[in-house]
């Protein structure tokens, strides 16, 4: 048997004629308010000509110091000036360190309740991320265990369930918005670096852990993800092959989570048709971003080397005024918030920003204020998502038989191969095996003699066995 690979094409998006008014807000995952001298007042003014009203904020546990509310002084003044502009200030709240979870005794338990603490002090947030990118091992550590088994998203679960329960015991309306996933992971504990989880297969293990500890209520109302690029330069329409998640696969998330948590207390992401659409789950799109160059007479504000290759600050704008028209038509997006505003000044970091560090904006600071006003209503093709029970892309080609049949999918499976006389139940030859995502599995048959056969073949999809995929074909031996 051997494997094909092949690549998966992604249509590019289509705007067309004006629909339903959007759901979704605008805004940036930026901190550059909440440390700026004036206590953010520029910087929130920036955002409303924007036509922004979010802004998340990173909100730090460190262990070391239980009690204290991280950066405190820094809030006080830049949450005060973000109401006066009428931008929203919402929190993600995780560990300083990577290992805090884990090596802090009763460390969950403590995260919990410096988020209820968080909350306490600042009533004006009404909508708090819990943890970040669990899935990525700068975030949580470790990924897996001794003996290659998955274990971040069990810990995760865990401290999403007392964060979710800490947060409603201060107020029950509080939006409480889980893990904020890395768009990306390798799920290989023997990595030489960056050993960490897809986001798919980080699901399957919160579902997991979820179901085996009964818990028999919510642990989020809604759900954030970060869509960056695989590479700096790919269109938002490029996207990822399963089992990650860009911007354009965002169905595919849905379906993750509907294997991770169906028949449970966990709200499950609105189908088309659903009536009951105000108790289901919702989509924020918490963090995504594209580099822009650096012109030369700015080089000066910037230290430091690039890491990745960069695109001009046109099509920037291009590919966020995409995203922007992306977001609005989806009903289960409830945000998009850009990483930055401002660009960072070292460039190993982030220079995603509209706007460069001395406040000078960049070409795509119109397109994207333009982009905004533009689609307060979706102008195209609304968003329709349906759970499916089948594998996902299943297909079968049996046109090389006897000889050989191919199967695949477009996301991980499992097969069970049968050949057997049609006059007969006794199995001749068969197969037990597993596929990726976006392969062709080529089954090469024995010789066999003259007659009738049938071969059957059985896929299960990989994060949820009771999604399956039946072929069957009848042909004739040599």
């Amino acid at each position: 048997m051997r494997r094909i690979t092949a690549v998966l094409a992604f249509a590019c998006l289509a705007l067309a004629l004006a629909g339903a008014a959007s759901s979704t807000t605008f805004g940036v995952a930026d901190d550059a308010g909440k440390y700026a001298e004036d206590g953010g007042a520029g910087f929130f003014t920036m955002l409303t000509q924007l036509g922004m009203t979010e802004n998340r904020m990173a909100v730090f546990w460190d262990p070391s110091q239980p009690t204290t509310i991280v950066d405190q002084a820094f809030f006080d003044r830049s949450i005060s000036q973000a109401q006066r502009r009428g931008i929203d200030v919402m929190f993600a709240i995780y560990p300083l360190k990577a290992r805090a979870l884990v090596d802090t005794p009763n460390g969950i338990q403590l995260f919990a309740q410096y988020a209820a603490k968080v909350v306490e002090r600042y009533p004006y947030v009404r909508k708090i991320v819990c943890l970040n990118e669990g899935n990525q091992p700068r975030f949580h550590q470790p990924q897996f265990d001794d003996s290659g088994n998955g274990i971040s998203g069990y810990v995760q679960e865990q401290a999403m369930a007392a964060c979710y329960d800490a947060v409603k015991g201060v107020d029950p309306g509080i939006d409480v918005i889980a893990f904020g996933l890395s768009p990306r992971g390798n799920d290989d504990f023997d990595a030489p670096s960056n050993v960490s989880h897809s986001p798919i297969r980080f699901l399957e293990e919160v579902g997991d852990a979820y179901r085996q500890s009964g818990r028999t209520k919510p642990i989020a109302d809604d759900l954030s993800v970060h869509c960056y690029p695989n590479v700096n330069t790919d269109a938002p329409s490029v996207g990822y092959q399963w089992p990650k998640i860009g911007c354009v696969n965002l169905d595919r998330l849905k379906q993750a989570w509907w294997d991770a948590f169906h028949g449970t207390a966990q709200p499950l992401f609105r189908e088309a048709g659903d009536p009951g659409a105000d108790a289901n789950l919702r989509i924020f799109v918490d963090e995504v971003g594209y580099q822009a160059r650096i012109a030369s007479d700015k080089a000066r504000l910037y230290s430091g080397a690039e890491n990745v290759p960069l695109i001009d600050e046109t099509t920037q704008g291009r590919y966020y005024a995409q995203l922007i028209a992306l977001m609005a038509c989806d009903p289960d997006v409830a945000l998009l918030n850009f990483f930055h505003a401002v660009d960072e000044t070292s460039l190993p970091a982030w220079q995603s920003g509209v706007v460069l560090p001395d406040g000078t904006h960049r070409a795509s600071f119109a397109q994207v204020k333009d982009a905004i006003l533009a689609n307060q209503s979706c102008h195209g093709k609304s968003a329709e998502w349906r759970h499916t029970d089948r594998v996902v892309g299943a297909r079968a080609t049996f046109k090389t038989l006897p000889r050989s049949f191919v199967v695949r999918a477009d996301e991980g499976f499992t097969y069970q191969v049968q050949i057997t006389r049609p006059s007969s139940t006794r199995r001749l030859t068969g197969a037990d095996g597993a596929g990726d995502a976006a392969r062709d599995v080529l089954f090469k048959l024995p010789r066999l003699s003259k007659g009738s056969y049938r071969v059957t073949v059985i896929m299960r999809a990989e994060t949820n066995p009771e999604r399956t995929a039946l072929f069957t074909r009848t042909f004739k031996g040599a």
